[in-house]
C-alpha cells in the first residue's frame, strides 16, 4: 500500500463519485476504480457499495477513512518536519566546546540563536579537542569548538575568533609595572604552560615563539585548564601565557600584561564533519554571520 492509494482511497470518499474524484485528482476515471479495487483487494474487504448513482462507504470504508486521513496528515507533517530540519529549523544539536568558547563565542551566538531558532535544543559539552574530534567522527556531536590549527582531516573549519595570548603575571612581579612585557623579558622564568598531552598545539605555540625570541623556556608546571592555570600564577610559583579573554577571570594576585611585538595569535573556530548539512550547517552560518 502506498500513499497515493490512500489519497485515491479518501478523494473517492469524500467525493462518492468516481468522475469527481478522479478529475480532481488530475487521472482517469477507469485507472483510479481499478486502484481503488486493488486497495480492497489487499484490504480484504469491500470499502464502497458501488450503485447506480455513485458509491457509498461501507462500515470498513467508514473506518478505513478516519484512519487514512490521520496517516496522510502524518506524512505531510513528516515531510514538513523534515524540511524544517533540513533548513535549520527545528531539532537538536549536540556542541563540544573549550573554556574560551563560553566567554567568547556562546555569549553573542546562543541568545540570538535561540530568538531565532526557537524549536532547535541546543546541549553542550565541555570537551578537550581530541575527545571533541572524536565525538565528532562517532555522530555523537554536530559541531565543535576549538583551537586551530587542526591536522586531522574530513572537517568543515568555520573561524570565528582571534585571540592575542598575553602575559599573567603574579602581582609581585618584576615584570608587573610594565605595560608590556616581552617573551625575551619572561627568559629563564618559571613558566606554567598547558598541558602538552592535552593541549599540544598551544604548548608548542609557546615553545616557538621562545624559541625565535632566543629565550630559554623554563616549563616549571604542565596544566589542563586556564583556569588552574591562573591558580598557580596567584601562588607566585611562575608566569603564564594564556588568551586575552582570561582578563575575564578575577583572581586576587594576578595582574595581566599586553605582550611585546611580535604577538601571538590564536584562532577560535567552529569544526564540523565535511559535508554536514542541515542544523549543523545552519549553526555554522549564523555564527559566522554573527561573529564577522
Amino acid at each position: 500500500m502506498e500513499l497515493r492509494h490512500l489519497r485515491y482511497f479518501v478523494a473517492v470518499a469524500e467525493e462518492l463519485n468516481f468522475r469527481r474524484a478522479a478529475e480532481r485528482l488530475h487521472i482517469a476515471p477507469p485507472p483510479l476504480s481499478v486502484q481503488i479495487r486493488k486497495l480492497e483487494a489487499e484490504i480484504g474487504t469491500e470499502l464502497f457499495s458501488r450503485q447506480a448513482r455513485g458509491v457509498r462507504l461501507t462500515q470498513a470504508g467508514k473506518v478505513f477513512l478516519e484512519q487514512a486521513r490521520q496517516l496522510l496528515a502524518s506524512a505531510k507533517r513528516g515531510v514538513t518536519l523534515a524540511r524544517e530540519a533540513g533548513q535549520g529549523e527545528i531539532g537538536q544539536l549536540s556542541i563540544g566546546y573549550n573554556a574560551p568558547a563560553g566567554f567568547l563565542i556562546f555569549p553573542r551566538v546562543v541568545p540570538p540563536y535561540r530568538l531565532a531558532r526557537p524549536r532547535v535544543q541546543l546541549t553542550f559539552h565541555a570537551l578537550n579537542m581530541p575527545q571533541q574530534l572524536e565525538g565528532l567522527e562517532r555522530g555523537e556531536l554536530d559541531l565543535g569548538v576549538i583551537w586551530l590549527p587542526l591536522r586531522a582531516q574530513g572537517f568543515d573549519v568555520q573561524e570565528v575568533v582571534r585571540e592575542p595570548l598575553i602575559a599573567v603575571l603574579p602581582a609581585t612581579h618584576r615584570l608587573a609595572g610594565r605595560k608590556e612585557v616581552s617573551i625575551r623579558q619572561l627568559s629563564g622564568e618559571p613558566m606554567i604552560l598547558p598541558s602538552r598531552t592535552l593541549h599540544a598545539e598551544a604548548h608548542d605555540e609557546i615553545a616557538r615563539a621562545f624559541g625565535r625570541a632566543r629565550a630559554v623556556l623554563d616549563g616549571a608546571y604542565e596544566l589542563e585548564s586556564s583556569l588552574s592555570m591562573i591558580n598557580f600564577v596567584a601562588m607566585g610559583v611562575g608566569c603564564s601565557l594564556l588568551p586575552n579573554y582570561v582578563r575575564s577571570i578575577r583572581q586576587e594576585g594576578v595582574v595581566f600584561r599586553p605582550l611585546r611585538s611580535p604577538q601571538i595569535v590564536k584562532t577560535l573556530a567552529l569544526i564540523k564533519k565535511k559535508g554536514r548539512k542541515g542544523l549543523a550547517d545552519a549553526f555554522f552560518q549564523f555564527a559566522r554571520q554573527t561573529l564577522s
